[in-house]
This record gives structure tokens, C-alpha cells and sequence, in this order.
């Protein structure tokens, strides 16, 4: 079976297409590879609130899959309910990283695991306003950004989202920050933030409107890296399937690592391979290619 034990996936660009669906071929095959006894492990930026539709989707519990949440916060055994959280943002850290990024007007969204709060400077909402007048968008959808617009549906998200005015109204203990603009403030807020407090956090653009914040040392790929040698498996039984930034540091940890076709050159430059886009089942399409792995996938 080419000796693969586990299977990795980043959801948003990776398993999941623009629509944010999985599409039928790569689920088909995800099903067979866990019924064949391959672990799947499910790799995101998002909490276990946002990712159990898809678990609960795959029959994750059934076949002892695993998620690794908010870019490598923690790790979640779903087969024992075992989750393991490495750290977060406290209230130091909030305080110091709010009042930076108020200052140069960006939009700043906290989150815990079933909430999300946002604060809007106004020359942004000044922005959503026009956008939502000009698209028809309902007064019940939230103001809060999505990864890729000023304005988002309001389905698809956290049990709590609420907009916030102030730092005070914030939680003290996060699991991450993120700060969202249009993608050229968002590049020089990212300089800035490394600058003023260099290794003191992971600073990730995993669009190029966003940029996630979260303690130094948690990634998706050192939280594999512990995970892999808790269980004892080795970095050529393990698959890798990522299209952003914060896939990367994974890919240095397997010796199958696998770039969506729609990432950034720079992310595929770090993968041993390339597939085919999240809109053309390149999951599936590079596992039904894999020696070992095709006539499990034919049949």
C-alpha cells in the first residue's frame, strides 16, 4: 500500500473546492482509503466547531481520524475524543498585538473554539457598506470579513459571532488573531508586525487579505511532527496535501508532500509534487496515482 499510513489534508484551497464543498470523486476516494485502513487528518486554521461538518461528512470517528486545529493549536483524536492543546494567545499577548494593528485600521478577528469576535475600524466599514448595498447583501448577514471579501456570507462559520468596539470586549485567551485588508495593507502590515515583534509569534498569510497570528512554535507542521513521533510513524508513510503558507512547514515533515495546483508558486516550490487545482479533485487525482495505492482506489 506504498507503506502510507496516514493521509494530511488543509481544507480551505486543498480539500475543500471554491464552493467550499468536497467533491464527489476525492471523497470517494478519502472513503476507501480509510476503509483500506489509511488515517485521515484533517489540517486547518479553523477550530473543531468549523470542521466537524466535514468529519461527521467523512465518517472520521468510525476510522480513527484526527485533526490538527488552528494551525497546529492542537491536536484532536476523534476515534477517543483526546485533544491536546499546546498553547494560546493570553491576555498579554492580546494587549499588546490589538492596539498595533488599531492603529493601522485593519480589521481584527479573535477567536476561542465555538466563538468569534471582530472589531471594524470605520474606513472599513465604510467599505462594507457600499459593497453590501451594491450586491443586495441581507441585513441578518454579519459584517464580519471573510478570508477573501470585506463582506461574508454568514453561513459556514463559528456558533458565536459577535462584532465587538474595543479591546476590553475581546477574550483574554485566544486561539489565534488574524488581521484582514485589502492585500497591499495586509502586506505592509505583515513587515510591520515582524518587525516590531519579531520571533515572538507566528505570523501566517494564508490569503492574501489575511494574516493569522499565533504563539511562536505552533504551526500545522511541528504539531505533526509531535503527533507522528507519538504514534511512531515515519515521515514516508505520511501524505501532505496543502496550498498555503501555513502548509509548508508540513511538507518538511513527510517525504510525500503534495502542492494543490492553486497555490502560490512559492508553496509549491517547498512540495516534492504538484497536482491538479481544488476545482479538479487534485487529491484524488494524485492517490489514484500513487503505487500501492490504485487498486485500492479502483475497485
Amino acid at each position: 500500500m506504498a507503506g502510507i499510513k496516514w493521509i494530511v489534508t488543509d481544507m480551505d484551497g486543498t480539500l475543500l473546492n471554491s464552493q467550499d464543498h468536497i467533491l464527489d470523486r476525492t471523497f470517494s476516494c478519502l472513503m476507501k482509503c480509510q476503509k483500506a485502513g489509511v488515517k485521515l487528518i484533517l489540517a486547518s486554521g479553523r477550530s473543531y466547531a468549523r470542521l466537524m461538518p466535514y468529519v461527521e461528512q467523512l465518517e472520521m470517528k468510525k476510522y480513527g481520524g484526527s485533526l490538527i486545529e488552528v494551525n497546529g493549536m492542537a491536536v484532536n483524536s476523534l476515534a477517543d475524543g483526546n485533544r491536546t492543546v499546546f498553547c494560546r494567545l493570553q491576555q498579554a499577548d492580546r494587549d499588546r498585538l490589538f492596539p498595533f494593528v488599531e492603529k493601522r485600521e485593519a480589521e481584527i478577528q479573535c477567536y476561542e473554539d465555538e466563538a468569534v469576535y471582530y472589531w471594524i475600524p470605520e474606513r472599513i466599514m465604510e467599505i462594507k457598506r457600499r459593497e453590501r448595498k451594491r450586491l443586495g447583501v441581507p441585513e441578518s448577514f454579519q459584517w464580519m470579513s471573510s478570508a477573501w471579501s470585506f463582506v461574508a456570507e454568514e453561513s459556514h462559520t463559528y456558533p458565536i459571532v459577535k462584532q465587538v468596539y474595543s479591546m476590553e470586549e475581546m477574550p483574554k485567551v485566544l486561539n489565534k488573531l488574524n488581521c484582514t485588508d485589502d492585500p497591499e495593507r495586509i502586506d505592509v502590515l505583515y513587515r510591520e508586525l515582524k518587525q516590531e515583534f519579531g520571533d515572538a509569534y507566528e505570523y501566517t498569510r494564508t490569503c492574501p487579505r489575511l494574516i493569522e497570528i499565533a504563539p511562536a512554535g505552533i504551526t500545522k507542521g511541528q504539531a505533526l511532527k509531535k503527533y507522528m513521533q507519538a504514534q511512531g510513524v515515519l515521515p514516508e508513510e505520511v501524505v501532505v496535501f496543502g496550498d498555503g503558507e501555513n502548509d509548508v512547514d508540513m511538507f518538511a515533515q513527510v517525504s510525500w508532500s503534495v502542492a494543490m495546483g492553486n497555490s502560490a508558486d512559492y508553496v509549491k516550490e517547498q512540495a516534492a509534487f504538484v497536482t491538479l487545482d481544488h476545482d479538479c479533485d487534485g487529491i484524488a487525482e494524485f492517490l489514484e496515482n500513487l503505487p500501492g495505492l490504485e487498486q485500492i482506489l479502483k475497485s
